[in-house]
């Protein structure tokens, strides 16, 4: 075996420049992502009160099951090595494990909550209970809670949301085979049996045949649940009902607290179902589903429709009261402003899936102010297909994005971050000193610093690790002999006055 060589020849040009908005931000992780390698795809996120990232998504194992799988950075995508081990927290509840949120208590805590398989039988790939899962906050189990950290709860099949009362105590939303149902546990995990039949509290009825996807806690203090209704099976319903906290419905909403849309009243072969919600600062109520076919098996298209704080449907919003999308959308938010925030995976090239970020005006309008006129952007973390599954604002004008990208055929937890609307001001890109190339290479990587303005290159694999550093280069040129396998770099190198130059790189 022969050594590769990488010639990186970089020249920056002197001009101040300001970026669009909808950017990418060069401070975040590495080259902008913070990309964890031996994991596999992050399902959701929340902040902690210093806005470090605590992720929860799962990764694989030798034997082929998912187990749950926590990580910790720190705001700017830094792993923080002294959670869990080296970053990252495993825990084995059943079977195999699929988080579907995540809530950090004002104590640091950490609660998740989602689903657990129990394992396949000689008729099944297996049943599923539904979990909840609470950390301190170094990532070790909380032996106070419920059972030695963990509650798990056979009658639900999954729980997709966590709500922290004042209280203290933690309502649940989540689903059975045949019902959406709210669980209310004690601050210690241990079920409040005060509350619904037992402390289950089903959302069903013979008038309301409904499943639950989704949970939120409303301004005004009462819960919304969002999904669908099942009452003709090849025809499912966009439905959501609203209760307080103490399980009674709210019979100024809706119906008597609950409603059923059939957005495709045409086409009885259509289904419709909610799986997110977000309020709107004016109390009113946008969510995000998905039309799939009548097997309810493949995804047509995404839908954003809107209802206003009373229950009805805003006609007025989008077109006809919806919103359509060809590609699936996993994350929805809303700033402060109002603008909607959608997030999905689409098809950026050929074969190359990748995420992107559309924003809307409160009504409904793409908001041509994003990105320049474009009203979305697309981001292609790799050269292989990518999944957001989840964003979150860390603050007014950042985004985080979470999901999985997937490099030499392996997916990995991946996190990045966008700058919505300040303008990022970039550094002066040097190319008038400095020069790299070429790109992609094969065997040569050089440096050209002409006027000896470099401090320091650092090379970094796409998982974040330093492959090689080199501290104030001499020569006019700099040869650097490498044995790096094929794929994609991140050259970062810091000028004497403390500039810095990111630069990705192929190896073929």
């Amino acid at each position: 075996m022969h050594n590769g060589y990488i010639i990186i020849l970089l020249i920056f040009s002197v001009f101040i420049s300001t970026a669009q908005n909808a950017a990418l931000d060069p401070s975040f992780g590495v080259g902008s992502y913070t990309i964890i390698p031996n994991t596999l795809l992050i399902n959701c996120f929340n902040f902690d009160t210093n806005k470090n990232i605590i992720s929860a998504g799962f990764s694989k194992k030798p034997d082929g099951y998912y187990r749950l799988t926590l990580t910790k950075t720190n705001a700017n995508g830094i792993l923080d090595t002294t959670f869990g081990t080296n970053g990252i927290v495993t825990t084995t509840i059943e079977h195999s494990e699929e988080p579907l949120d995540i809530v950090i208590q004002p104590d640091g805590k950490i609660i998740v909550a989602g689903g657990a398989n129990l394992g396949p039988t000689p008729t099944s790939s297996g049943v599923y209970i539904g979990f909840v899962v609470r950390y301190n906050n170094d990532g070790s189990l909380d032996t106070s809670f419920a059972t030695n950290g963990i509650y798990r709860e056979p009658m639900v099949e999954h729980f997709d949301s966590i709500i922290l009362l004042s209280d203290g105590s933690i309502m649940l939303g989540g689903l059975t085979p045949t019902e959406g149902v709210l669980v209310k546990l004690q601050s210690n995990g241990l079920l409040n049996t005060t509350f619904g039949n037992n402390g289950i509290l089903s959302l069903y009825s013979n008038n309301f045949q409904f499943i639950s996807r989704n949970t939120i806690l409303l301004s005004d203090g009462n819960l919304l649940c969002s999904g669908f209704e099942y009452s003709n099976i090849n025809n499912l319903k966009t439905a959501y009902c609203k209760v307080d906290i103490q399980g009674n419905f709210d019979t100024s909403f809706g119906t008597n607290g609950k409603a059923i849309i059939d957005l495709y009243n045409t086409s009885p072969d259509v289904n419709e179902a909610i799986y997110t919600a977000k309020e709107l600062p004016n109390g009113s109520i946008v969510f995000k589903g998905d039309i799939i076919d009548w097997h309810g098996m493949t995804y047509s298209s995404s839908f954003l429709i809107k209802i206003n704080s009373n229950g009805a449907l805003d006609t007025n919003f989008g077109t006809n009261g919806i919103i359509l999308h060809t590609y699936p959308d996993s994350g929805l938010e809303v700033q402060p402003d109002g603008k909607i925030i959608i997030g999905g995976t689409k098809e950026i090239n050929t074969y190359n899936y990748g995420y992107s970020i559309t924003r809307f005006d409160s009504n409904g309008i793409l908001d041509t102010s994003f990105n320049n006129g474009n009203g979305f952007v697309d981001i292609d973390p790799s050269l292989d297909n990518d999944d957001l599954q989840y964003i979150k604002l860390q603050a007014v004008d950042s985004l985080i994005i979470g999901g999985a990208s997937k490099w030499n055929s392996v997916s990995n937890f991946t996190l990045t971050r966008i700058l919505l609307d300040t303008p990022l001001a970039v550094e002066e890109p040097l190319e008038q000193f400095l020069k790299v190339y070429p790109n992609p290479f094969e065997d040569h990587l050089f440096i050209e610093d002409s006027e000896g303005i470099i401090k320091t290159i650092k090379i970094f694999d796409n998982t974040g690790k330093i492959i090689k550093t080199v501290s104030e280069p001499t020569q006019d040129i700099r040869e650097i002999h490498t044995n790096f396998v094929s794929g994609i770099y991140h050259i970062n190198i810091e000028t004497k006055d403390g500039r810095i130059m990111n630069k990705k790189m192929i190896k073929k």
